[in-house]
């Protein structure tokens, strides 16, 4: 009897020993069946993805190979259509690659939009305070009157003064920016602007010496250009006064040497140069009396039908002729 108790209990021992190992034995069968499962579909993920890049890259191609072959062959045509329209064409003057850009967004009327001096600004004396007066005015009553376009001018300011009296000196007449009168360049350079319009010179011509003031202009501008690098320059030129002229000291004559001068200087360093005396002047080279707000004081001034005058001319020609 103890016999057989002692191999039943050696029996059960056993089993349950084998039972268990068994059970080891499944759980890291499951184990690994579960990660060869994980593998296969990983690897499946990887296969499917390296497929879907192939395809792509191979369209990529095909459709690249297309497009170029397409715009070289379209090239072609308008290169053959355009030596075939010029073969037909008479012979003009070459307009100027500044002048083709600026037209590329104009209207019906040949003009530009007034966003196209959002980041422009306007340097000048007591006659570009008058066109300022007259932007300010047109903007207040609902008008788009040059975009963003900003106005630094000071009555009297010139080359000379601009030189001779810098910003700190008790009679500088340099203008205001933000409170601060500084330089022109530091102006214009905290302002951001990209197109630079200056007209001056009225306050130069006949009460200085003309090489004297050329050399003050070149001082002005060149340091304009070193501290706005990026901005393009634009000389519009001093406008007339009326035929009855109340200056003793200035005549046209001595404008219109002063403009020839200037442009010249425009031409040799590539600013652009914007003629705005023949916009307001008449047959005779006068500024017209119509366009005159001082005849009996300077003569010089302008009334609001002259601004627009010059405004019309600006949406036209923002490079120059």
């Amino acid at each position: 009897m103890d016999r057989n108790n002692n191999r039943n209990t050696r029996n059960d021992g056993d089993d349950r020993e084998y039972y268990r190992r068994r059970a080891i034995q499944r759980k890291r069968e499951r184990a690994l069946k579960k990660r060869r499962r994980r593998i296969i579909l990983m690897a499946v993920i990887v296969v499917l993805i390296i497929a879907a890049l192939v395809i792509a890259s191979v369209s990529c191609i095909g459709n690249c190979t297309s497009g170029s072959d397409a715009q070289q062959s379209g090239g072609a045509s308008q290169t053959d259509a355009a030596q075939t329209e010029a073969a037909t064409q008479p012979a003009t003057e070459t307009q100027p690659a500044t002048e083709a850009k600026a037209t590329e967004t104009t209207d019906a009327q040949g003009r530009v939009p007034p966003s196209y001096f959002d980041d422009a600004v306007f340097v000048g004396d007591s006659v570009t305070m008058s066109f300022q007066m007259y932007v300010d005015s047109q903007r207040n009553n609902g008008v788009d009157c040059l975009g963003k376009a900003y106005m630094l001018c000071a009555g009297s300011l010139g080359y000379t003064n601009a030189v001779l009296l810098p910003a700190g000196d008790p009679d500088s007449v340099l203008p205001i920016y933000q409170g601060v009168q500084q330089s022109l360049e530091d102006s214009i350079a905290q302002i951001g602007a990209k197109k630079i319009y200056i007209m001056l010179g009225m306050n130069d011509v006949g009460g200085y010496d003309m090489d004297d003031v050329m050399e003050n202009a070149d001082t002005v501008l060149t340091n304009i250009h070193d501290k706005n690098p990026d901005a393009k320059i634009y000389i519009e030129s001093v406008t007339p006064t009326i035929r009855a002229n109340p200056l003793e000291h200035l005549d046209n004559e001595q404008i219109r040497e002063f403009n020839s001068r200037m442009k010249t200087y425009a031409d040799m360093h590539g600013y652009g140069y914007l003629d705005i005396y023949s916009v307001v002047c008449d047959e005779d080279g006068y500024l017209k009396d119509e366009y005159c707000s001082d005849p009996d004081a300077m003569g010089i001034h302008f009334l609001p039908s002259a601004d627009a005058a010059w405004e019309d001319y600006l949406l036209r020609h923002p490079e120059g002729k």
